[in-house]
């Protein structure tokens, strides 16, 4: 029988989803849609979880800020989850849902679509094989590239911290769980984090600019776009680049750059082993071990449907609640590491001091 499917949130994450969900009736059956856009079934999210539910998932594809409420409603009312990252935009709520799920013995699984895509399983596969030896240091790093910056992070809904979140939780909760996944059970002793907003302010707008882009507006800079408020003056606070050192009690050390001004957009790893290294490039993955010639495996790029991550994701739910184990508290805790990174490198980054613990 299909998983019987609520759809909370009808955008661009939630079509990806439903687009599965309609090409796999075998695996699963869409029961009710609810977004604010006239386009389900429901309006508000809500009225689709106040009656007796006939779903056994509830996909939370809804703005940052009602992920917590809608997981949780969800979660007390019987259901599985998916709910697009991240789960919660503090780390009380993040706790929160956790114990939920422990309580429940439901799923709640984030939209990590990346570490269900052939390419990073493999680095897994590569890493546990042990490859390029024990592991001594990773650099990681999320392009995210000036359009995109632009777009969703100056004008768009991840503009503002108190409103959706710090950008390393919004935007890169995808690199600290790749992160913490490549750690498996080594233990965090410390964080500390650097960043700060240096480009988009209002003194830095070119001379003469208007609030909005349009024919008044003489500047001709790189971040134009007709009809959108000036990024200069969009009063965003999330920040220009940041940095962050992870230091592991017997792993290695872990140095995740953040760029948010980038020509390219794109994620780039390297691993530096006692026997090895591995370069992962968008599709390419190139390992060296020492003595030894390179070996390089092509993938589907990121790009195009998360290399897959999309389809992927879905796929481990449907085959995770068929299977008859229950994986619930593991796949939360794995969950909640991420985003404790998160929330920790982002107090790092405010008080000017490394963190050994919220």
């Amino acid at each position: 029988m299909p998983i019987r499917t609520i759809l909370l949130g009808n955008g661009n994450r939630g079509r990806v989803y439903a687009d599965y969900i309609r090409r796999h009736p075998d695996q699963f059956e869409l029961v009710a849609v609810a977004d604010t856009n006239g386009s389900g079934d429901y309006g508000d999210w809500r009225k689709a979880l106040s009656k007796k539910l006939r779903a056994e998932l509830v996909i939370v594809a809804l703005p940052d800020r009602l992920h917590y409420a809608a997981g949780k409603l969800a979660l007390k009312k019987g259901c599985h989850v998916l709910m697009e990252k991240p789960i919660g935009c503090t780390w009380d709520e993040c706790r929160g849902l956790k114990m939920l799920v422990e309580r429940t013995g439901k799923y709640l699984i984030p939209g990590y679509v990346l570490r269900h895509t052939d390419q990073y399983r493999k680095v897994k596969e590569i890493l546990e094989a042990g490859t390029i030896g024990e592991v001594l240091s990773i650099h990681h790093l999320n392009a995210v590239s000036y359009p995109k910056t632009a777009q969703s992070f100056c004008r768009g809904q991840w503009a503002k911290t108190d409103e959706s979140g710090p950008m390393i939780l919004t935007k890169c909760s995808h690199d600290l769980d790749l992160i913490a996944w490549w750690l498996g059970d080594k233990a965090i002793s410390r964080v500390v984090s650097m960043g700060r907003t240096k480009l988009f302010k209002p003194e830095n707008a070119p001379e003469g600019s208007a609030d909005t882009c349009g024919s008044d507006c003489p500047a001709q800079c790189a971040f134009r776009e007709d009809g959108e408020k000036c990024v200069y003056k969009c009063g965003a606070d999330v920040v220009d680049y940041q940095s962050t050192l992870i230091e592991t009690a017997d792993g290695p050390l872990v140095n995740f750059e953040l760029e948010a001004i980038t020509a390219r957009r794109g994620r780039f790893t390297r691993f530096f082993g006692s026997k090895g290294t591995m370069l992962v490039d968008e599709g390419l993955v190139r390992v060296r071990e020492f003595g030894k010639d390179e070996v390089q495996y092509e993938f589907q790029a990121e790009t195009d449907a998360h290399g897959g991550g999309d389809d992927g994701i879905m796929k481990f739910i449907y085959e995770e609640l068929k299977s008859g184990r229950n994986r619930a508290k593991e796949i939360v805790e794995e969950t909640v590491l991420s985003h404790y990174l998160a929330f920790m490198a982002e107090l790092s980054r405010r008080i000017h001091k490394v963190v050994c613990k919220l």
